[in-house]
Formats: structure tokens, C-alpha cells, sequence
């Protein structure tokens, strides 16, 4: 039969050089001309490989054309050696007329050389020319130099299996997809690597103290259209920049699936689980800094982690000692908080050894809740100093106003705004036939762009210029041989009109996608559809299963060799790997063609492999595949199964740990939809826990509709105890208080609750008072015996029935505080440590003990007592752990000990309180003890203005995060306040109308609100000098509404209290009335009694008051003493505020009652000085201009 002919070259492909014959890269970088056309218009393909080192030079000679040389970079003689070793000689008896030569240039000893020359006219083949030997019948048009030698012949094969083989191989007649790149999209690359460069800046320069260096890049566009491609630019730039093992940056990415839209933290578990992976190749120094920075800072927090995210055991083996990943058992809002402050520390974490970090999280139109969460708390983590950036691509047309994701994108620039991070919208759209025609002259590798331009033109009608649509349209072309290379005419060649008749029917991606899966055996589809019901990735292990016990079983299709149909899978294109047993689909879209490609899997179908894998897999298996397999099992929306009951009952308890809100609370309604009618009968104890989680889940999301509607399903029925029904009750009396703000009725509630468990303590509402007296006397007596000693003895409070009431009383405090009926919430206070000191410590012994303080301060003014109390309070939270501990040191130096000790030890107890606040997912008492540390102490203390507001944006948006309101409002007030004081004291500057709050818009009423607008009023009328007009308001609109009057025992009550003592004397002095004589001295003698108890940070209030009133008494001599000694104490504690307003006064009082002009321009001067250092430059600029008023006068 007639041989088979074809050619073999060594092909010039871009900046590439290939050998078609084994596919590999001989060196990057070689740029050669890949063709030289002499005047017949032979072609001539012309490669050098020379010894690396050196560089070489070919002449290239005919009789048309003059000597031309080139030099070209250098490649090893290895690799040239490599190349020609895979030889394969011409069978004899065999005629070539065309074919390629290989030959070695020879000068002297050098031999390294390759010269590659094809069209030959003859070659008998099986000979060798020796060297030196020039043939013109071998070598057509062309003088080589008499150097060469013909030391290699790769050519022809006679047979069609071994020409079908060689052809596999080769790349020049393949399209060039794999390293096609990004193309026409050059503005969006600028777009991201200007954000990337920000990102860079910020991480090198460790800008720790300034906000907003977070990047949030949000990639939109049509699905195919090229967002993580573009996204994974970001890789190269890490890969450029350094790795980790070098402490620079790293990438990382998670995936989202439209098939498992319940499953929580999917993407974000991924991404963190590569990021652990980075550090398998770390130094062992670097991996034992993180693990011991892990146990230091967040280890039980850690472990939670560990039960979604695996890899972290690359940190945590290094622990000796285990702990347990259980939940605290807290409400689910406290959960979350607790599963937001790990990931927000292991992140800061990991960010100290390599930074920036890059998280790409794709497709993030199909994240749940929780993952939306985390991503906006990692990226609003102003405190972190080592800056992040999180790329976010999503589906434009799969999101719209009533989509979750657009939601919180409108809350996420809504904190761009405020200056928290860097945010960052890119839309792509389709390509245009520009760009089209050059990612068609890409693939083909063909450079003038007038050549491609129909076939252009045709894909770009076809695909409307998707990039992913476009090479799977190419692909299917060459496929089909509508588009193939010509290996005699070495170009590729098509018909438009071929193509255009042909591919009429291709309507879009899945479609082409399914055209291909159907050319592939039957059995291979069968494969796909399994596959794919599976997810974006999945275990070759359980499809294997899958394969052999279900496909194999219940379908005739089904074949043994799942090997080789993995490798066939993977070799189209269609799947690649991902991990060591773990295969990923190319695209969602190519799954999404496998679960089209037959009506096999339908709801049904897919519910019916959940079963089978529910049924099947080892429990280790199952759990970790839960998710995955309740969300099979629930498309089929199957009713009435308690099997199916019970999986998404585990399901959603699984989630619980996880905090995943959303998804508990979907799971839950899959099993509660699957409950019979004698659900109560059969299966009662399953029901009563589905509700009950059911209710807390739709609370803590906010629906309260459902939450009263399953929790009065539950509490109709009689059959239920006390304790089996206590957590719904606990939640109807939330639910009065807090959503329908029925606290009275709330209260009476929760005395129901106490008498249902037995403990029915309260006398009668009229006697409440007088109880409540005699029960703080008697505990009173009762701890002033209790040393820290015999707390570390105490035995832990086991019994059932009294830790539930016990939770109830901590409940009832804090309802009862709310309500203002203090009488009962101290009542229920004493009863915590009643029940404490009898039964043992509970988890609500230590904050209680430490309100209980509170409690002895503000009726008692005991100081000893109180300090002692809260000794044993910290003494309790020792034992105890760290659950409530930011209420304990919240309760603790808030109602006692800002009273005891100097205010500048507060700020770390409090700082503290904070951080473990947050680390319990305590937003409220954590929050409280963050306002304490950076707003009411330093402004308290004197510190300057401007330091304090230094911090403000940073806690800001800690604040909004908590969703705390009367905190949000209270950093406002005092924001807006302190701005007012920096300014000239004009009539808008002694009003609360500004950027950082305006008084006029918030129509809050609550007691801390009100207290804080008033009092921040009352600091600038004072400071302003307009005494009479604060004096009007006391005496009117603030009656009875004064900040020490509605948040009692609160810290800045001590400094509200002072100044308002300032105001009676000024006007005192002024007008001489009795009315404000009487109230000025009555405040003198509240705070000497202050100071009496031993409170140091009232000793100079009460000389300055001591001094006002020796004015009025015109004690002149006592008064001059004690001005200054309250001046140099001021001066001293570094008190710059206090400092200027005591000088102040004191200058006043020289001049209008001694007429001293040269006292009073010393001491306003003093003022002046340091209200300048605190900050109040307006204020000081009024006195400067009163002093020279004076002078001049």
C-alpha cells in the first residue's frame, strides 16, 4: 500500500520552542524568525540550539539571496541532546519526497549546533552523510556551509498506527488554548494592579496605625466571561513578588456551587484551607511562631476551626495538650460572634509571616450568609496591620435587589465610605471582535490579523464574544475538522461557509459542552452525570463507590473500568485535579452540561443517591460529606420520611457548631417538613428539637413571625416538662423585651419561667423594695466572710434544675434593668449569689458578683466592701473560665472600681474585657468595655482631643459591626462633641449638629442616649463659658434627666457630677441666688464624700469646689490655696483639660474680686497653654482675645 507521509519539525511556536515529536519546552524566550521565504516561495522554518553560555550564529545562503546572520540567545547542550536522542530512522525500501532534515554544524571541536531545513526534493533514507559531504538533491535552493553534516533523519512511517501515534503528539496542529492568557482586557488588569500596588505599599510600609489599607475587589460579569482568570493575574503578581517561605505575598482561592447553596463556609474553608497548605514547605521556625501565636491568642477558637477547616492540624499537632472542639453552648448570635473573632484572628495571624494575603472567592453568588459575614469582617478589620485583599467575582445576572449578595455589597460600600477599606467594582463585558480575532490569532498562532478575520467574525456571531463560550466553540470547530492545520500546507485552513451552515443550532455554552460529552462513549456520560451530582469537586474514592455499588448495580451502562474513564475525563478537558483524591470541574458550567447530557438525574434520582451515600458511607466519610449529601437528598423535596428527618437534623446541628445560621434554619424546615401526623406520638423527642431549634434559629435571624409561631406549637401542648420547654420560654420572654418592647411584661414573664422550675421568690410587687434590702444586707454579711481562698475551694454547680434558674435570674437582670426596676434586678442579683454560695459556682457567678459590687457602691457607698466583692467576682471568673468575662470586667470597673482606682488602670482592665469579650462573641459587654478604653477614659483623664479622635475610626466600625446602638450612639455623641470643642466657640459649635452626628436626625429615647446627648451639651456650654445658659437647661429640659441621673453609677457620671458643680458656683458667684448656692454646695459635700471613701480621682474636684466655695464664704486666702493646689494636682496627673478650666476660674475670681490684672493675665495665659495642649483651640483663641480686651483696658 502507499506509505504514509507526514512531517516531523522541531516548531517555532511564539516565544516557544517545541519539539513535535515529545511535546516539551527545549527554552523560553527564543526569538528567532520562524519562517524565511526565498523569491520561489519555499518555506524555510530556521531554529538554532546552541551551547548555553555562548552565543551562535547561522548563514543561510541561496543563489537569490545575500549571507544573512543572526545570533540567538544560548540553551544547554543538554537539552539539544535530550531533543535528538528521540530519533526515529526511515524504514528502507522507502521513498520520501517530502520530509525534514535535522543536521549538526560542525566549526572545528564545536558540535552543538542544530540546524533545522525542510523542503528537501529526495532523500533515500536508512543512509548517513558523512561530514563535509554537501548533497544538492538533498538540500533544494540552499548552500550550507561545508561544515555540515547529516547526523539525524526523523521522518516517515509507514504504517497508519504509528502515524496516528506521532500525530497525537504534535502541538504545531493543535489550537493553543492552555497558554492562551488574558486576553483584551488590559484596562480591567490595570484597574486590579493599581489596587494590587496599594496593597503592596501599604503591607511594606506595616501602616499598622492607619485605616483603611484592606482592598475589596468585587469582579462582575456573565458566567464564562473571564472574572477568574482576570482575578488569578493576582497569582502571577504574588508569584513575581515572592513566596511564603520569603515572607511575601500570598494567593489563595475558594469556590462557591450552585448545586450546594446550604452548605456554610464552602469557599471560604477552601481558601483557608490552602492557605494552612502555603506553610507545609515554611521552616519549622516559622510554622512554631504561628502555633504558639494559635495557642497564645485564639487556641480553643482554633480547634473550632479545625472541625471545617482540616488543614489548620498543620499548627495545632504542635500542641501537647488537646482540646475539646465543643461549642460553648452560648445562644446562636453569641456563636457567630465567637466564629467571626477566629477567623479575624487567624487571619491577623498568619498575615504577621506573610503579607499581603490574596483570598479569590469565586462565584460568590452562591455563598451563604455566614461566608458573607466573615468576608466582611476579615475586610473590615481595621486593626489589622497586615493588609488583606479579598476578590469577590459573581454573576451579574444571577444578582438583583432582593438577592443576599447585593444587600450586603450595598452595606460593604456603605463602609467603604467611612474610610474602612479600599473598594473596588469591575464589570466585564463580552470582548469585542477585536479582541476576539486576537484570541483566534492566538490559538492558531497566526500573526496577521486579516487572515483570522472571518473565522473572527463567525465565533463572535456565534459566542457574542464570551472568552469561555469562544474556546469551546474553537474547540468544537477543530473537533469537527471545520477548522484543522494542513501539515503539507503548514497553516491551518477552514471554510466560514462551512461553519456557518454547521453550527447554526450552537445556542450557547452548555450546549456546545453537551455536543462534546455526547461524542464520548456512553458510558463515560453516565460517569459525568455522577460526577456531577456530586459538586464542583468531589472524591474519587466515593464516585468509585458510587460506580461500583450503584451504577454497576442499577444501571445497565455501567462498565468496571472507572480508571481509565477518570484519565479519558481528565485528558478532554472536562475535570482536572485538585488534590491528591480530589477531581474539579474545569468550569460550573461543563458540571452543569454533565447534569443536562440525559433525563437521568432528575430531583429524584439525586435524592436517591443522597440516601444511597447517607446509607452507605463510613461515618467518618459521611460527616464529612453531611452537607453534601443532605443537600442531594433535599432536591428531591421528599415528604413524610423520618430518615430524611433525621439526616437534616444532624445536618443542621453540624451547621449550629458552625454558626451557620442560615443554613440551620434551612435544614431544619427540610426535617420538619418530613414530620407525620402523630409526629408528637412516634416521635417526640425529634420533633420537640427541631422546633426548638427551628424557633432559636428564626429569632436570631430576625423572623420573629416563625419563632412565635413554632414556639407556640410547642408550648400549647401539655406534655412537655418544665425543663424539656425552659429554652423556648426563655426565648418568648427575649422576644416580649426585645422585639416587641413589651419589658414590663417581659419581666412578669420570666417570674413565670422561675415559678415553673420551682423557685418562686418574690413576695409581692408592693414588698419588692423592702425584699430587696434585707437580701442584699443579708449576702452582703454573708461575702464580707468569703475569702479568695475559700472561692478556689468551691465546688461547681451541677444540679440541672438550679443552673437553669440561675440562667433565668442573669436573664431577669438584665430585663429588669432595661425596664428600670432596679429594686427587682437587684433582688435577682442577690439571689445568683445566694444560690452561689449554697449550691456552688455557675457560669453566672462571677458578672453577678460583680454587679453585685455595683449594687454595694451605689446604695452604700461602701468602697471596701465593693472592692472586695469584686475581688472574689474575678476570683469566680478565674474558676470558671472565660464565659461572661467582659461582663465581669465591664460590671466590675464601670460600677465600682473607676471609683476606687486611678482612672489610667482602667484602661487596661478594660482593653482586656474587650478582647476577651470578643473572643466569648460578647458584642454587647466587649463593645462597652471598647467605649470605655477609647472614648469615656481618656476624655475622663484629659488626654488630648486630638489623641483620643485618633482611634475613632478605627473603633468605629468595630461598633457597627456589634450592632449595639446605644453603643454606636454614644462614640457619635462624644465624636461630635469633641470635634465642637476643637472649634471657636460659636452658637453651631454648642450644638450637636455635625459630620459625625447631627442631634436633629435621631429620635432614640433610651436612657443612655438621652444621658449622653445632655451631658455632651453640658461639656461644651461649660468649656464655652456660658454657665447661665446650662444652668437654664438643669433647670428645665434636663430636670431629673441628667447623665448621672439616668445611667447611674456609670463612669463619666463622676465628671458630670463635678462640672455641674462648676455651673452652680459660677452662677453662684454671679447672681449671689440662694437656689444655685444650695445646689452647688450640694454637690460639694456628694463628692467629699467621694474622696472620704478613698476615690483618687476625685481630689481635685473637691479642692476646686472647696476653693469656689471659700470664694463665696470670702475665705479669700483658703480659696487662693486651694485654687492652686487643684491647678498643680491637675497639671500633675497630666489632666491638661482640668488644668486650663481651673485656671481659668482662678483667673476670673483674681480679677473680679481683687482686681488683679497681673494674676489673671498669668493664669489665663496658663489657660490658654494648655487648652492649647488639649486641643480646644477655638477656646483658646477666645481667651486670648478676652486677655487682650483686658490688657487693652
Amino acid at each position: 500500500s502507499t506509505p504514509t507521509v507526514f512531517h516531523c519539525y522541531l516548531y517555532l511556536e511564539g516565544d516557544h520552542t517545541y519539539s513535535m515529536s515529545t511535546n516539551k519546552i527545549l527554552e523560553q524566550n527564543i526569538t528567532v524568525p520562524s519562517k524565511i521565504k526565498d523569491e520561489k516561495g519555499s518555506d524555510d522554518s530556521i531554529t538554532v540550539v546552541k551551547e548555553r553560555g555562548s552565543d551562535a550564529s547561522i548563514t543561510v545562503e541561496d543563489s537569490f539571496h545575500e549571507a544573512t546572520t543572526s545570533s540567538y540567545p544560548p540553551v544547554s547542550s543538554e537539552q539539544a541532546a535530550a531533543t535528538a536522542a528521540n530519533t526515529i530512522i526511515i524504514p528502507s525500501n522507502t521513498t520520501v519526497t517530502s520530509f525534514s532534515v535535522w543536521s549538526k554544524d560542525f566549526d572545528d571541536d564545536d558540535d552543538s549546533a542544530i540546524l533545522i531545513c525542510d523542503n528537501a526534493s529526495s532523500l533515500t533514507p536508512g543512509s548517513q552523510q558523512d561530514q563535509g559531504q554537501e548533497d544538492q538533491s538533498t538540500i533544494s535552493h540552499r548552500s550550507i556551509r561545508k561544515s555540515t553534516r547529516l547526523s539525524v533523519v526523523k521522518a516517515v512511517e509507514t504504517r497508519n498506527s504509528r502515524a496516528e501515534k506521532v500525530l497525537e503528539e504534535l502541538t504545531i496542529n493543535k489550537l493553543n488554548i492552555k497558554s492562551l492568557g488574558l486576553v483584551g482586557r488590559e484596562e480591567e488588569k490595570s484597574i486590579l494592579n493599581t489596587c494590587y500596588e496599594r496593597l503592596c505599599t501599604a503591607s511594606d510600609e506595616s501602616s499598622s496605625s492607619s485605616s483603611g489599607s484592606n482592598e475589596l475587589v468585587f469582579i462582575q460579569g456573565y458566567s464564562g466571561i473571564g472574572k477568574s482568570v482576570l482575578a488569578r493575574t493576582m497569582m502571577q503578581k504574588q508569584q513575581q513578588r515572592g513566596t511564603v517561605s520569603s515572607n511575601n505575598a500570598v494567593y489563595v482561592e475558594g469556590k462557591y456551587e450552585f448545586t450546594s447553596t446550604d452548605e456554610p463556609y464552602s469557599g471560604i474553608s477552601q481558601a483557608f484551607g490552602e492557605l494552612c497548605n502555603k506553610f507545609q514547605h515554611c521552616p519549622d521556625e516559622t510554622r512554631d511562631k504561628i502555633s504558639s501565636a494559635i495557642k497564645e491568642n485564639m487556641k480553643e477558637e482554633a480547634y473550632m476551626l479545625m472541625s471545617m477547616i482540616p488543614e489548620i492540624s498543620v499548627f495545632l499537632d504542635l500542641f501537647a495538650d488537646a482540646h475539646s472542639t465543643r461549642s460553648h453552648g452560648g445562644s446562636p448570635g453569641r456563636e457567630h460572634e465567637r466564629w467571626k473573632y477566629a477567623f479575624r484572628t487567624f487571619t491577623r495571624i498568619l498575615g504577621s509571616h506573610f503579607a499581603p494575603i490574596i483570598i479569590m472567592l469565586d462565584d460568590i453568588q452562591w455563598a451563604d450568609v455566614s461566608s458573607l459575614d466573615i468576608m466582611d469582617y476579615l475586610i473590615s478589620d481595621v486593626q489589622n496591620p497586615h493588609p488583606l485583599m479579598i476578590i469577590g467575582c459573581y454573576r451579574s445576572n444571577e444578582v438583583d435587589e432582593n438577592s443576599i449578595l447585593y444587600n450586603r455589597i450595598q452595606t460593604l460600600q456603605g463602609k467603604h465610605q467611612k474610610g474602612s477599606f479600599q473598594l473596588t467594582d469591575i464589570k466585564l463585558e463580552n470582548c469585542s471582535i477585536d479582541a476576539v480575532n486576537k484570541i483566534v490569532m492566538a490559538m492558531t498562532g497566526i500573526d496577521d490579523e486579516s487572515q483570522t478575520r472571518d473565522l473572527a467574525e463567525i465565533c463572535f456571531k456565534r459566542t457574542l464574544g464570551n472568552p469561555f463560550f469562544l474556546i469551546e466553540f474553537m474547540r468544537m470547530l477543530q473537533t469537527e475538522n471545520l477548522v484543522e492545520f494542513n501539515l503539507i500546507m503548514m497553516k491551518w485552513v477552514w471554510d466560514v461557509e462551512k461553519i456557518e451552515n454547521a453550527t447554526m443550532s450552537a445556542a450557547n455554552v452548555v450546549d456546545l459542552l453537551k455536543g462534546r460529552m455526547e461524542k464520548l462513549r456512553s458510558d463515560v456520560q453516565l460517569l459525568l452525570q455522577y460526577a456531577a451530582c456530586l459538586g464542583s469537586s468531589f472524591s474519587i474514592m466515593i464516585l468509585k463507590y458510587i460506580w461500583s455499588e450503584h451504577a454497576c448495580v442499577k444501571l445497565v451502562r455501567a462498565t468496571d473500568d472507572i480508571d481509565e474513564m477518570l484519565e479519558m475525563i481528565q485528558e478532554v478537558k472536562l475535570v482536572e485535579l485538585c488534590a491528591l483524591d480530589e477531581l474539579r470541574w474545569v468550569h460550573d458550567k461543563v458540571q452543569e452540561a454533565a447534569l443536562c447530557l440525559s433525563d437521568l438525574v432528575t430531583p429524584a434520582f439525586q435524592c436517591g443517591l443522597g440516601m444511597f451515600l447517607y446509607q452507605g458511607l463510613e461515618e467518618a466519610q459521611l460527616e464529612e460529606k453531611l452537607f453534601d449529601v443532605a443537600d442531594l437528598v433535599n432536591k428531591g423535596n421528599p415528604a413524610g420520611r423520618l430518615d430524611v428527618a433525621v439526616l437534616n437534623f444532624r445536618a443542621a446541628k453540624k451547621a449550629r457548631k458552625m454558626a451557620a445560621l442560615s443554613s440551620v434554619a434551612r435544614y431544619i424546615d427540610y426535617g420538619i417538613k418530613q414530620l407525620i401526623n402523630d409526629k408528637w406520638t412516634l416521635h417526640r423527642v425529634l420533633t420537640l428539637q427541631l422546633y426548638s431549634i427551628g424557633a432559636e434559629m428564626a429569632y436570631a435571624l430576625g423572623n420573629i413571625p416563625k419563632a412565635e409561631e413554632y414556639i407556640g406549637i410547642i408550648l400549647d401542648r401539655d406534655e412537655f416538662t418544665p425543663m424539656e420547654t425552659l429554652p423556648l420560654k426563655k426565648m418568648k420572654a427575649q422576644i416580649l423585651a426585645t422585639a416587641h418592647l413589651r419589658w414590663h411584661e417581659a419581666c412578669d414573664y420570666g417570674l413565670v419561667i422561675l415559678k415553673d422550675l420551682g423557685y418562686n421568690f418574690v413576695w409581692s410587687g408592693s414588698l419588692i423594695p423592702i425584699q430587696m434590702l434585707m437580701a442584699i444586707k443579708k449576702i452582703a454579711k454573708r461575702v464580707k466572710n468569703i475569702s479568695i481562698k475559700d472561692v478556689e475551694n468551691m465546688q461547681f454547680m451541677e444540679d440541672k434544675n438550679q443552673l437553669a434558674v440561675v440562667d433565668i435570674l442573669k436573664l431577669m437582670k438584665h430585663l429588669t434593668y432595661s425596664a428600670n426596676t432596679l429594686p427587682l434586678c437587684f433582688l435577682c442579683v442577690c439571689k445568683v449569689i445566694e444560690m452561689t454560695l449554697d449550691h456552688g459556682i455557675s457560669l453566672c457567678s462571677a458578672d453577678c458578683c460583680a454587679t453585685f459590687g455595683g449594687v454595694i457602691m451605689f446604695l452604700f457607698k461602701d468602697h471596701a466592701a465593693a472592692s472586695h466583692i469584686c475581688d472574689l467576682a474575678f476570683a469566680f471568673q478565674k474558676r470558671s473560665g472565660r464565659r461572661h468575662i467582659a461582663d465581669t470586667m465591664h460590671g466590675a470597673w464601670a460600677f465600682v472600681l473607676v471609683q476606687i482606682k486611678p482612672l489610667h488602670e482602667g484602661l487596661n482592665l478594660t482593653m482586656e474585657g474587650y478582647s476577651q469579650g470578643l473572643r466569648d462573641g460578647d458584642p454587647l459587654d466587649s463593645t462597652n468595655c471598647l467605649i470605655n478604653r477609647f472614648v469615656l477614659l481618656p476624655y475622663m483623664m484629659g488626654r488630648p482631643l486630638e489623641t483620643i479622635m485618633e482611634e475613632f475610626p478605627k473603633i468605629a466600625p468595630q461598633l457597627e459591626e456589634s450592632g449595639i446602638a446605644n453603643n454606636i450612639l454614644t462614640l457619635k455623641v462624644w465624636w461630635q462633641m469633641m470635634v465642637n470643642l476643637q472649634s471657636p466657640p460659636m452658637e453651631t459649635a454648642k450644638r450637636l449638629e455635625g459630620d459625625q452626628f447631627r442631634q436633629s436626625e435621631v429620635t432614640a429615647e433610651s436612657n443612655m442616649y438621652v444621658g449622653n446627648v445632655n451631658l455632651a451639651i453640658g461639656e461644651l456650654l461649660l468649656f464655652f463659658g456660658e454657665h447661665e445658659e446650662r444652668a437654664k437647661r438643669l433647670l428645665g429640659e434636663e430636670k431629673g434627666k441628667t447623665y448621672s441621673e439616668l445611667v447611674q453609677g456609670y463612669p463619666p457620671h463622676g465628671i458630670e457630677t463635678f462640672h455641674r458643680g462648676i455651673t452652680w458656683y459660677a452662677m453662684a458667684r454671679k447672681t449671689g441666688k440662694r437656689k444655685y448656692k444650695t445646689r452647688a454646695s450640694k454637690v460639694r459635700k456628694e463628692i467629699g464624700k467621694w474622696v472620704e471613701k478613698g476615690n483618687p480621682n476625685a481630689k481635685d474636684y473637691y479642692m476646686l469646689l472647696n476653693a469656689e466655695q471659700a470664694v463665696l464664704d470670702k475665705k479669700y486666702g483658703k480659696a487662693n490655696s486651694l485654687y492652686k493646689q487643684a491647678i498643680v494636682h491637675a497639671a500633675r496627673i497630666g489632666h491638661m483639660s482640668h488644668a486650663a478650666l481651673y485656671n481659668e476660674r482662678f483667673a476670673e475670681y483674681r480679677l473680679e474680686v481683687h482686681g488683679d490684672g497681673d494674676d489673671y493675665e498669668y493664669h489665663m495665659g496658663e489657660a490658654i497653654r494648655f487648652y492649647t495642649e488639649w486641643g480646644a483651640m477655638g477656646k483658646a483663641d477666645q481667651l486670648r482675645h478676652e486677655l487682650l480686651k483686658v490688657h487693652d483696658a
